[in-house]
């Protein structure tokens, strides 16, 4: 079983970033756990061979984002593709602008960008957008976790980053450098740290936050910082992927661990629930933290629901 951290290059796809994993890691067998989109840089998750197994159970964790949301004009897509669509003026201070990102940790849904992934009638929403012919999308769940402005600066600026005890910020000294997308103009520009659940659209951020401020906005450039308990400085650059660059399943799974022995562990693969009061999802390792099996717990005993070894 095999994970990987990338830091996904700037204009590149999800999908071009798995094709050249393929090839790197020699295997057809890649998947990732959630999309970035081309304009997007920063953390994807890869999975090959058996872990592709495991991306059900990846699928619903957080992410964190640093954003840099423009204002003063939107774009069709409402990120930095282009062209400018609209403008208009900007009167807020950072004082309105604070107060209008601490409302959306009461956010409980948004409606998605026009242009996303979102099926309707068997109709890709940016498809139908692409042809002139938009679709109507409902309003879908969003979860904000945490939302602190960074900078607000009088344009776009790629300010390193660096992480800390408290996520990623900006980073004083040093840092790693971060690269934007071909700015669309002058736009005052907010640099924020967000911490969201899944399903929860950045670029759907930033057209909401021009709206509270009575402005337009677009998202002018974005890093994911991290998935779950995977951090960017756990990534490696896409030339530099190889076999040996996997991390353990143990350190991206998001629930509690819990070692067997090696009897228990001859039930596990015979799938016989085990007598462990847990509740919840768990992961059961061997005692050299291989990962066995993923389980789950009523409070009185294990039930086992996904098997990853064929013998221990």
């Amino acid at each position: 079983m095999a994970l990987y951290a990338v830091d996904k290059p700037l204009h590149l796809t999800s999908h071009d970033v798995v094709e050249e994993a393929r090839k790197r890691l020699g295997t057809r067998r890649v998947g990732h756990t959630g999309t970035l989109d081309p304009l997007a840089t920063g953390l994807l998750l890869l999975v090959s061979e058996e872990s592709t197994k495991l991306v059900p159970f990846l699928s619903g964790e957080d992410k964190e984002y640093i954003a840099w949301v423009s204002f003063g004009a939107t774009t069709p897509t409402l990120d930095a593709e282009g062209p400018i669509s609209e403008e208009a003026p900007v009167r807020f201070d950072r004082k309105d602008l604070e107060g209008a990102l601490a409302g959306f940790l009461e956010v409980k849904e948004q409606i998605p960008p026009l242009y996303s992934a979102i099926k309707v009638g068997g109709k890709r929403a940016y498809e139908a957008a692409r042809e002139g012919k938009p679709l109507e999308l409902g309003p879908r769940p969003a979860k904000y976790l945490e939302v602190e402005l960074l900078a607000l600066d009088p344009e776009p600026t790629p300010h390193p980053i660096a992480p800390s005890a408290k996520g990623w910020r900006l980073a004083e000294k040093g840092g790693r450098r971060v690269e934007l997308p071909r700015p669309l103009g002058p736009y005052p520009t907010a640099v924020i740290r967000l911490v969201v659940g899944p399903g929860t659209y950045v670029r759907a951020f930033a057209r909401d936050l021009g709206e509270k401020l009575k402005t337009k906005a677009f998202l002018s450039g974005l890093v994911r910082t991290r998935i779950g308990k995977v951090g960017l400085e756990r990534a490696v650059r896409l030339a530099e992927l190889s076999l040996d660059k996997a991390i353990p399943e143990v350190d991206v799974l998001p629930f509690p661990v819990v070692e067997l022995s090696h009897t228990e562990a001859r039930r596990v693969l015979a799938g016989v629930p085990l007598p462990i009061p847990a509740l919840g999802y768990v992961t059961l390792v061997d005692s050299r933290r291989r990962l066995l099996a993923i389980a789950e717990g009523d409070g009185f005993k294990l039930k086992i629901k996904r098997v990853f070894v064929k013998e221990v």
